[in-house]
């Protein structure tokens, strides 16, 4: 026990990802870009369980604790459609409450802070608006080294390319996403115990199905599934999201989002909850 590490070393701990331009669903691009002028900006509360845990199996309900057990963020997200098949991006951050117990002899990161905000720029080449079979597009996101390290607010970088395609009918569309996320490689298995508790490179996956909007004030359901591939010798790990987005008048959503955390990855909450509000300048989706 005594040569055993008693501080974490700096990583980010967020992972998720949220689809600023709300084009589909909230956390899976569907290959589509907001139109030229079009701002969209929201606002969320993000709540996970046990996003930190060295010592979960595979059933959340045998182990309820953690270093990080309760974590509360706030997200204020915008996108803004330069072209027709340019769109710009951010994500903006900021932990608003993070509690968690002693893991042996390591100290919780608690505090609250500044997470790293992120930036991301989509081209378009094919848009089934201008007759293609389907939408494609590329992204390239990026966090800027900002945030408080001390609570796991940051990397010393952070990139997330992906590939979106995308169709869609009268009443639905559908997406698929393939992406990585490449940043440093922490080891943890020093401090958990656990071989295979590493953090580093992964490959992304995503797909989504939701429903159309008929009116501006039509309800909305979606169902998204996320799995991330380790590349560097971490655990592989997944997540089913359910939401519901409810259109009210003038451009403004109201939205619910929710789901467990599958696998035993270290940095892979249990549950995931969240709820916000958007507002669009003009027809977003």
């Amino acid at each position: 026990m005594a040569q055993l590490p008693d501080s974490l070393p700096s990583f980010g701990l967020q992972r998720l990802q949220f689809e600023p331009s709300g084009l589909g669903s909230l956390v899976v691009g569907t290959g589509r870009t907001l139109d030229p002028g079009i701002v969209r900006v929201s606002m969320q509360a993000h709540y996970e369980l046990l996003p930190l845990n060295f010592a979960r199996t595979w059933d959340p309900n045998v182990n309820v604790f953690g270093l990080v057990e309760h974590k509360l963020t706030g997200h204020l997200t915008a996108a803004v459609g330069v072209l027709p098949w340019l769109q710009l991006g951010a994500q903006l951050p900021y932990i608003i409450s993070q509690q968690g117990q002693n893991y042996r002899t390591t100290a919780p990161p608690n505090g609250q802070g500044l997470d790293a905000p992120w930036v991301s720029v989509r081209v378009a080449p094919l848009r089934m608006k201008d007759g293609a079979g389907l939408n494609l597009a590329a992204e390239l996101a990026a966090a800027l080294p900002v945030g408080r390290p001390e609570i796991l607010g940051r990397e010393t970088y952070a990139v997330n390319p992906k590939l979106q395609l995308g169709v869609m009918g009268e009443d639905y569309q559908a997406g698929l996403e393939v992406g990585a996320l490449l940043r440093p490689r922490h080891d943890l298995s020093p401090l958990s115990g656990r071989e295979q508790d590493v953090l580093g490179n992964e490959l992304r996956l995503g797909a989504t199905v939701t429903s159309r909007g008929k009116n501006k004030t039509s309800t909305r359901p979606e169902l998204s599934v996320l799995l991330n591939m380790p590349l560097q010798g971490g655990r592989p790990s997944g997540e089913l999201l359910v939401g519901v987005r409810k259109h009210l008048v003038g451009g403004l959503d109201l939205y619910f989002l929710g789901g467990p955390g599958l696998g035993t990855a270290i940095d892979m909450p249990s549950v995931r909850l969240l709820a916000g509000a958007s507002f669009a300048t003009g027809e977003a989706d």
